[in-house]
């Protein structure tokens, strides 16, 4: 199991798990992450030494998604503890912040094969964000965020709407051309809590979902970050693109983009799914 302590404030959903895996029967070996990128060195040194039945990954999205990177070219199935602000994946999948759910979920529950997307070659599982929410999640205080939670995130998002101009993205899905100041390409449905921003994004099923939401002033995108907020997706002017293989984003200045939730990199960007599926422990 490789544990972020520093995610969110669930120390408590980490004990009571280990508890009960115990009580089951189920043997851990815990791994502790220092710091960025460390979650997917820990994986593959411990996949280097010897074999397990499956890894574990207890902590937010971004821990997850580090997990899931060390993963990719193995054929050691994934699960997760959610212990993060948001927690996306384990609302995709239904998984819910009990000990004894979690627990026997770890221990019985069926490994589904799930698409996973890749951006730069680097691997996804919920979704890539450039434009509004790449500035956001580029720019929020840490230090908020372990104060206030996800609310951070709406802090940094009116500071965002209120202080600068909107991005000039050029995105290209399966050789469409479209400009956009917001695109999140979407390989599951949930974005940033319970909004339903790509409902056809299944992590069983293949394609992405590409939602453009345009703007030319502070105020436009403040009337597209409500529409998300309030899961209200018929904004005049939003596009949503389903089942796209192939997305490119690029921009007339620099844009940072954020990759299951984290800041990842700056744009360009050229997003594709991945050959071989990922394995994920799911509940019955």
């Amino acid at each position: 199991m490789v544990y972020n302590p520093i995610a969110g404030s669930r120390s408590s959903l980490l004990a009571e798990t280990l508890k009960s895996l115990e009580a089951l029967g189920v043997q851990v070996a815990l791994r502790e992450t220092k710091g960025p990128g460390d979650g997917e060195i820990l994986v593959k040194e411990a996949l280097g030494q010897e074999s397990y039945s499956a890894v574990v990954a207890a902590g937010g999205d971004g821990t997850i998604n580090e997990v899931a990177n060390g993963l990719l070219d193995a054929e050691t199935p994934l699960g997760i503890i959610p212990l993060g602000t948001v927690n996306l994946l384990a609302m995709e999948m239904g998984l819910h912040k009990d000990p004894e759910q979690v627990a026997r979920t770890l221990a019985f529950g069926p490994a589904r094969p799930i698409h996973v997307g890749l951006v730069n070659e680097r691997a996804f599982l919920l979704m890539v964000g450039t434009g509004f929410d790449g500035r956001v999640v580029a720019g929020v205080s840490s230090s908020l965020k372990k104060m206030i939670g996800k609310g951070a995130y709406a802090v940094a998002g009116l500071k965002e709407i209120f202080l600068n101009r909107p991005a000039r993205l050029i995105v290209e899905a399966d050789g469409a051309e479209y400009e956009a100041a917001w695109a999140v390409v979407s390989n599951s449905s949930y974005y940033g809590g319970k909004f339903a921003l790509a409902p056809s994004a299944n992590l069983l099923s293949p394609g992405f979902t590409v939602s453009l939401i345009p703007g030319k002033t502070g105020c436009d995108l403040l009337c597209g970050f409500w529409a998300v907020w309030r899961d209200r997706k018929a904004q005049k002017g939003w596009k949503q693109l389903n089942s796209v293989s192939r997305v490119t984003i690029k921009s007339y200045q620099e844009e940072p983009a954020q990759m299951d939730g984290d800041y990842f990199a700056p744009l360009p960007l050229t997003l594709t799914q991945a050959t071989q599926p990922l394995d994920l422990i799911m509940p019955h």
